[in-house]
């Protein structure tokens, strides 16, 4: 075959990129238009411009399982990796090349690749042209995993584009930070991303933002895992942002309510909310997932210091740690209804693959659920130390279902100090329908729970 001919076949590849999701069913943090995704129009903007890539989100679209594509690409989450795994049986019987990635498959490569033709492990940046040139030429490897955690220099920007109009219209997406360096031990983002923090050039993000935001106030959502963990980089950041004009969600960590500048210059470049991962009130149990640096008997007054510069707050808790018994439930929602936390959510902890939290789990026997679909962060998989399974589940329930509840949602913000006080009573009532949808589900499934 000549060069021109090669070329005439390149231009004809169809890749079809999914993000999995069982029909019908709804996670507690489900809204009815999705935040816009930024992993699968990130590995879109990676293939050559001569293939046509489309991109099918589960949660709103519908993916058509006789699409005449070349290659199909899915991302597969622990708890929707049985939908994934039927979605990729199914092109493969048809003869489609299938490649599987993304957390689930990268923790369990052996297992993902009994579905597919070859399992991408990790961050897909410095590995996937050698993948398409293999599938060029019909010899995919069945493992493909970068040696070294690639930079973030010179990235092309996400196919936004390919997004369907079912997604949020009011938020993007964007990514300034990769990697984080706490370890806490539930946690797979340093096994997925590295310990090491690795930051995009802010020419870039400059560059990016000015590609999309088109007027003054426009939100955007920063995927980064901690966005101030390295100061002079957050400082500078957040003066891009100010000069945007945008407001801003992201993840951090209660530490920057201990830097006033910090603090002070986020708001200043329009913080709308902080997502904090508080995990726990317990000291014991924050000590032991390597978070000595949070001071539980100070949370509160670190709360208030947060929420003084007008910043509102998403708190995450988990139920289930090691110290846990059963006055935690009522203790938390104690301590996010005292102190007006914003948007509080919860979580059981749960024991993914490859985290260490599951080696040690593994190895006191104490998982008894390896049913995929119920590492939601919803089902308990393990039997606690200081409770029975049924009292987790049933005291994780109940704290979701007092905090959504509209008397709970109402003095939460009606009394509190009202930082952005529509955002935050839309975002809890628009939450409120798939957590209520959650708590049904569980309730009603016949689950047999360990004692």
């Amino acid at each position: 075959m000549n060069r021109q001919s090669a070329i005439g076949n390149l231009k004809s590849r169809r890749i079809l990129l999914i993000f999995p999701r069982e029909r019908g069913v709804k996670f507690s943090n489900d809204t009815l238009y999705p935040f816009p995704m930024l992993g699968l129009t990130l590995l879109a903007a990676l293939f050559p411009k001569h293939y046509k890539v489309e991109i099918v989100n589960e949660v709103i679209d519908e993916v058509n399982l006789e699409a005449d594509v070349d290659l199909v690409g899915i991302t597969g989450l622990t708890c929707v990796i049985k939908r994934a795994y039927e979605i990729a049986d199914h092109f493969r019987k048809r003869g489609v090349k299938v490649i599987l990635g993304g957390v689930h498959p990268s923790l369990l490569p052996e297992e993902a690749k009994e579905h597919a033709d070859s399992v991408l492990i990790g961050e897909a940046e410095g590995i996937l042209d050698q993948l398409i040139n293999d599938f060029e030429v019909g010899r995919l490897k069945p493992f493909y995993k970068n040696s070294d955690w690639s930079e973030l220099k010179g990235l092309p920007f996400p196919r936004r584009d390919l997004l369907s109009r079912h997604h949020h219209s009011l938020f993007r997406a964007i990514e300034t930070t990769r990697g984080c360096p706490n370890r806490c031990d539930f946690c797979s983002v340093p096994i997925m991303n590295g310990n090491r923090y690795r930051l995009r050039s802010l020419e870039e993000v400059d560059q990016e933002l000015s590609s999309f935001i088109k007027k003054k106030g426009e939100y955007i959502f920063l995927t980064d895992d901690n966005v101030t963990a390295n100061k002079n980089y957050a400082l500078n950041l957040f003066e891009i942002f100010k000069r945007h004009r945008v407001r801003w969600m992201g993840f951090t960590t209660i530490q920057i309510a201990m830097d006033e500048e910090i603090l002070r210059k986020a708001k200043e470049s329009g913080c709308v909310s902080l997502f904090i991962g508080f995990e726990s009130l317990v000291q014991e149990n924050l000590n032991g997932v390597s978070k000595r640096f949070v001071p539980a008997e100070e949370l509160g007054d670190l709360v208030k210091i947060i929420q003084s510069h007008g910043i509102g707050i998403q708190s995450a808790f988990m139920f289930g740690f090691d110290e846990d018994d059963q006055t935690i439930f009522k203790k938390t929602v104690e301590f996010v209804q005292k102190n007006r936390i914003e948007l509080p959510t919860f979580s059981i902890l749960t024991p993914f693959p490859g985290t260490p939290l599951r080696k040690r789990l593994e190895a006191e026997g104490r998982i008894f659920d390896n049913d995929w679909s119920h590492y939601d962060m919803s089902h308990v998989v393990f039997k606690p130390k200081k409770m029975t399974v049924q009292e987790l589940q049933d005291g994780y329930l109940w704290a979701q279902k007092y905090t959504c509840s509209p008397r709970s949602i109402l003095k939460r913000l009606l009394w509190g100090p009202k930082n952005h006080f529509f955002f935050f009573l839309m975002s809890n009532f628009v939450l409120r329908g798939a957590q209520m949808d959650m708590i049904r589900r569980i309730k009603n499934a016949q689950i047999p729970i360990a004692k």
